[in-house]
């Protein structure tokens, strides 16, 4: 009896091993292979049908956008090799021809109006959309049609056949109203994660509708949906924590935060190696056009307190004391560091 109960630990310590190594397995894959597999998922028959509202109107299977994020539309709409890349098949022939004039009802429409009405996965009205947009109702459909497309085509490209950009850069940094938001590069990650409602799936389970076969399958698809969806949303919480962080930088306010891996990992509730593998050769395109490496957001302490100093002694008229420096970082800039370590900072390179 006791062996019995040993060898029921060890299987499901076997199953919870093998779920480990497939997770590490999609953290670690690089984007290319990462975003082949989320499009695997979505073209196989069975997760489609999933993914399908029931005979009560609920998904097993449902996509959750993350919120505040949205799809860098002008970036992708307004690349050409992006334009080539979606080819003339799929659909994407007619519409593939109109994306200068759709890009530019979309600069008229303004960037909130267009977010708003029509990357929004809620009903659409055309009256509404043109009033609030300053387009005719006709302008405002055409424009819908043509965005749920490109979305689509856009999402359906290959990885392989994906301009480089497109692979590596995650998102488009914007300035608005004082404050940022992410446009993502990719449709996978703007159109969100999965989410699983075991209701709505064991009634698919139970209705009949499903073949042995199918019904077999379905534990594989959803745990496949759950590990993709977890690297989305890692990804999401940690690049809108890094942003955040890093706020007064990107809008050009101030220098780069002290902040480090480990306490964005702790900051996000993740694990600092999973963070690491999750920004490894990713980057952003920042408010002022540049592509920066994600890595290049984070600053050692010491640093950030070394170019504090600089700007201190170097205001000051007088030389100042190393007490006194310690005391101007503590009352203006609420920096606690000791006199000792003062010298120490104003002494290194």
């Amino acid at each position: 009896m006791e062996k019995k109960k040993k060898q029921g630990l060890e299987l499901s310590q076997d199953q919870v091993l093998r779920q480990d190594l497939r997770l590490f397995s999609v953290l670690a894959s690089p984007e290319r292979d990462f975003l082949r597999q989320a499009a695997e998922l979505e073209a196989d028959p069975l997760f489609i049908k999933l993914t399908s509202p029931g005979a009560d109107g609920a998904a097993p299977v449902m996509r959750r956008r993350f919120a505040g994020a949205s799809y860098a539309f002008g970036l992708a709409c307004g690349d050409e090799a992006l334009a080539s890349a979606a080819g003339s098949g799929g659909g994407a022939g007619e519409w593939l021809a109109e994306r200068p004039a759709m890009l530019k009802l979309a600069q008229r429409a303004g960037l909130r109006n267009f977010e708003r009405y029509f990357l929004s996965d809620v009903v659409f009205s055309p009256a509404a959309a043109a009033r609030a947009s300053g387009l005719t109702a006709a302008e405002a459909s055409a424009l819908k049609n043509f965005a749920d497309a490109f979305v689509l085509a856009h999402e359906r490209i290959p990885p392989a056949a994906l301009p480089a950009l497109y692979l590596r850069c995650a998102a488009s940094i914007s300035a608005e109203e004082g404050g940022l938001s992410i446009a993502y590069s990719h449709p996978a990650y703007f159109r969100g994660a999965y989410n699983i409602d075991n209701a709505a799936l064991s009634r698919l389970m139970k209705s009949g509708s499903l073949s042995r076969r199918e019904a077999a399958r379905v534990r594989a698809l959803t745990s496949r949906a759950q590990r993709i969806a977890w690297r989305k949303s890692g990804f999401h919480r940690a690049l809108t924590a890094l942003v955040a962080r890093q706020e007064a930088f990107l809008l050009g306010k101030a220098p780069l935060k002290p902040f480090s891996q480990r306490e964005l990992a702790a900051q996000v509730g993740l694990n600092p190696a999973t963070v690491s593998r999750l920004i490894a050769a990713k980057t952003v395109m920042a408010p002022w056009g540049e592509e920066i490496k994600l890595g290049n957001l984070f600053r050692k302490k010491n640093a950030f307190i070394i170019d504090i100093i600089k700007k201190v002694t170097g205001a000051s008229a007088k030389k100042m004391t190393d007490r006194e420096v310690a005391e101007s970082l503590r009352s203006v800039y609420g920096i606690r560091v000791s006199r000792r370590s003062v010298n120490l900072y104003r002494t290194t390179p």
